[in-house]
């Protein structure tokens, strides 16, 4: 029998990533000095300040203590996955949700299905009612399922589908979710528990110049599935996250099927399956790659709905709060991830008390600069230690403000309209777009221009008057300097967010993967510098200009142990020198490429060579006969 395999151990270098009883010792210091700070602040800093930004500052204080305690309880440990021996063969559905996403989308996840090693049945669900989408699933050897209308959004969807198949797991896939070839290798082991209702994998992203990449590796889910999640996993609170997910039929059938009273319908339902003594589990290995929302509008508008989603919950009998039948740490995990979307109001208080105390030269607080450098200083070093330590080189403090002052605006719609009726409605997150820059991103983040505005005015008004200049409300001594640096450092860190995003000009809707291929031109040995379906970049011993049409012969290896020789005919859309002397960096569009040829470049960009990265090769597979397609309507 197959041994289990450790996965998912996470790689980063980082001091802390390899020391978790170093991190375990900061976060406490760092928690046992906040609780000391603040009751120092409580009992030694009200009098003589004013009275309204002391209660605003001090709830946005310790709020952040919390929100310390709370990722300390999340991420005290990050234990490996283990790969479970499969020792039974249960029948499989993949689900590839669809209402309005492109063909060209659709067709990379059909191409992932098709090189799934494991038997199984994959249907497209289709809420668009499209004749193209009937088409594409009969040509990726998938099957065809629509419905007569659109109810519920993707949880009626799926509801539907549960009705009109068999399977007893079934793989959940988002339209953009392109699965490895070994996915249900990895995970459906873990179902040998009966309990088991789910299995959870990390979401990664392909389309690496997206607006949530920090860098190749790293983007602004990072912290959660290499960190957050693997702890909810260690206190039995692993959840449903959308897609890349092996959910059992059964567990869905007993709870109703999924949840339609929020538009975070995953969430919800989770919490109803552990309600009734159901068990998750989530995996930490990388086996599905999906397409990040690649420009600002659509990073906010799946941001929004996710917030106002799960924030629904709390209105609903599944409130983790009293709902029945969770555990104590089920119970803790599930309001913590509801607590994090209260952090835009947070810091829209801590901005403001700021911006108030620079325009009326009233402070928050009062305190002698012996008892700031004693309790407030060490109480800021502590903590920022505690969070850096804790994220284990996967989001440093820098990229974590810089998501949460993008948020704050959405954040804290959010959780004001949380207490009002309504589940709001469900809106896909676009999966191609461009990003123009320029005031379009003010307009996006009107929030956050506001509050930088406003505190630029204050940071001004308060330099003017302690210059003499005009007759404004000032501070003096060292309530003067602190207040001028906090406000010179968030200006900073505004405008560290905005400038990158008004100069952001992402004209390209379709991402081009970087590839390491050689290939000829006109009987020219040239090298190609990425790669997609839509077009390539190549570097050519020649000149060549905008208009001029070329063909470039490629040789693609695949999935199944084959290669198979393209010729890819192109019209070159941009030339500049190359690296060499005499050679040319051209940017070209594919033009008229057969269907054969057109499928092995999607297999070879979306599955090949994620699979190749991700692993240390593709590993041969016997490709299990495609399901007969068809077209099933009630």
């Amino acid at each position: 029998m197959a041994e289990c395999v450790a996965v998912g151990r996470t790689q980063r270098r980082s001091f802390w990533a390899r020391h978790d009883r170093a991190i375990q010792a900061v976060s406490i210091l760092a928690l046992a000095w906040g609780a000391a700070y603040l009751t120092w602040r409580i009992i030694a800093t009200a009098t003589g300040a004013n009275p309204v930004t002391f209660l605003v500052l001090l709830a946005a204080e310790i709020f952040g203590w919390v929100s310390l305690a709370g990722y300390t309880f999340m991420a005290w440990r990050v234990p490996p996955s283990v790969r479970p021996p499969l020792r039974r063969r249960p029948a499989v559905d993949v689900y590839v949700c669809t209402y309005d996403e492109p063909v060209a989308v659709l067709e990379a996840t059909l191409a992932g299905c098709r090189s799934i090693t494991y038997p199984h049945t994959t249907w497209l669900l289709d809420d668009g009612r499209r004749a193209e989408m009937a088409a594409l699933a009969s040509e990726w050897g998938a099957r065809y399922l629509t419905r007569p209308d659109n109810a519920h959004a993707k949880a009626g969807n799926i509801n539907h589908a549960l009705r009109c198949t068999s399977g007893e797991l079934v793989l959940m896939l988002d339209a953009d979710h392109v699965p490895l070839p070994d996915i249900l290798d990895a995970t459906l082991g873990y179902f040998d528990d009966p309990d088991l209702a789910l299995v959870q994998t990390p979401h990664d992203f392909f389309n690496r110049d997206s607006v949530q990449h920090t860098r190749l590796d790293r983007h602004e889910q990072t912290l959660f599935y290499e960190v957050i999640a693997p702890g909810k996993d260690r206190h039995g609170a692993a959840f449903w996250c959308g897609s890349a997910t092996v959910v059992r039929r059964a567990a869905l059938l007993a709870v109703g099927g999924v949840l339609t009273d929020t538009v975070a319908e995953d969430f919800h339902t989770t919490i109803a399956m552990h309600a009734r003594g159901m068990h998750t589990k989530y995996h930490h290995e990388t086996v599905v790659q999906g397409l990040a929302p690649h420009d600002l509008d659509s990073f906010l508008l799946q941001r929004d709905r996710w917030a106002r989603g799960n924030l629904r919950v709390f209105r609903t009998k599944e409130n983790p709060l009293w709902c029945r039948g969770l555990t104590p740490r089920q119970r803790i995990s599930y309001f913590l991830s509801l607590l994090s979307y209260f952090s835009g109001l947070q810091r829209l208080a801590m901005l403001s008390v700021l911006a108030a105390t620079l325009l009326t030269g009233k402070l928050p607080l009062t305190a002698s600069a012996t008892g700031l450098l004693l309790a407030w200083l060490p109480w800021t070093a502590l903590s920022l230690t505690a969070t850096i330590a804790l994220a284990r080189g996967t989001l440093g403090p820098a990229d974590s403000t810089r998501y949460g002052l993008m948020t704050m605006g959405i954040f804290c719609r959010a959780a004001i309209s949380s207490w009002f009726g309504g589940t709001g409605r469900f809106k896909v997150t676009p999966k191609e777009g461009i990003d123009p820059g320029g005031f379009h991103v003010l307009r996006s983040l009107a929030l956050l221009t506001t509050v930088g505005v406003v505190l630029l005015l204050a940071e001004s008004s308060q330099l003017l008057a302690a210059s003499g200049v005009a007759p404004l409300p000032r501070l003096h001594g060292a309530a003067l300097v602190i207040t001028l640096v906090l406000g010179v450092y968030e200006l900073g860190f505004i405008t560290g967010v905005l400038l990158p995003l008004v100069r952001r000009h992402q004209l390209r809707a379709h991402y081009r993967f970087p590839a390491e291929l050689s290939g000829t031109v006109a009987a020219a040995v040239v090298r190609v510098l990425d790669l997609s379906p839509e077009g390539f970049g190549v570097e050519v011993p020649f000149a060549r200009g905008p208009g001029d049409q070329l063909t470039l012969v490629v040789r693609l290896p695949s999935t199944d142990g084959t290669a198979l020789e393209l010729a890819l005919p192109a019209e070159v859309r941009s030339a500049a020198p190359g690296a060499g002397p005499g050679s040319w960096r051209l940017g070209c569009r594919v033009t008229g490429l057969d269907a054969r040829s057109h499928d092995r470049l999607v297999e070879y960009c979306y599955v090949f060579q994620p699979s190749r990265l991700l692993r240390t090769g593709p590993q041969p597979r016997t490709r299990p006969a495609p399901a007969q397609p068809g077209a099933l309507a009630s």
